[in-house]
């Protein structure tokens, strides 16, 4: 088996991440807590696509427009599809970081820190050097939110409370009518 065969094999886990991933946010209002470690807010933008790549004939619903779009997400899970790629919104600290998250390759499609400190503002000793290690000090903030809520799903995913508790509820959001 070759390393694709391998990413492809194990594809399931970045679209169960970001299934479970909306499934927290929109029963939790955007917050999901992250036992001992800290609150991130996690919020599903105007942007999803969601397929039944694993059929003969694939089929792909991409959802674009205001939050209550994401309805008609909820009724393509309802049907079988599995989430490809999602716009989301992340916040832990101060910042905000948006990103389109790819579930296949588990990889980002953008990603979009806060903005540096303008010209004005910097410290002017720090010049260019400066903006450099802010841009990629926020960057590393931004995947350390992402890497957070990662572990946090793959410890919930190997525990016992995954059968027990999670996926039953995670089933019933996905099946009922009220939900996004």
């Amino acid at each position: 088996m070759d390393f694709l065969d391998i990413l492809r094999e194990k594809a399931f886990l970045g679209r169960e991440f970001l299934t479970w991933l909306w499934f927290k946010s929109d029963v939790s209002g955007g917050r999901i807590d992250i036992p001992g470690k800290k609150v991130v807010e996690v919020i599903f933008l105007d942007r999803m696509t969601l397929d039944m790549s694993d059929v003969e004939t694939p089929q792909t619903v991409a959802l674009k427009g205001e939050h209550s779009e994401l309805r008609e997400g909820l009724a393509a899970l309802r049907e079988g599809k599995k989430i490809e790629e999602a716009r989301v919104s992340l916040r832990a600290t101060d910042n905000e970081f948006t990103m389109v998250l790819k579930a296949t390759w588990f990889s980002f499609g953008s990603f979009r820190t806060p903005p540096i400190l303008p010209n004005n503002e910097a410290d002017p000793d720090e010049g260019i050097e400066g903006k450099f290690l802010e841009k990629a000090y926020l960057i590393e903030e931004g995947m350390d939110q992402v890497d957070l809520l990662f572990e946090y799903f793959l410890a919930l995913r190997i525990s016992d409370d995954w059968e027990s508790k999670e996926l039953p509820a995670l089933r019933r959001w996905v099946e009922s009518p009220s939900t996004a």
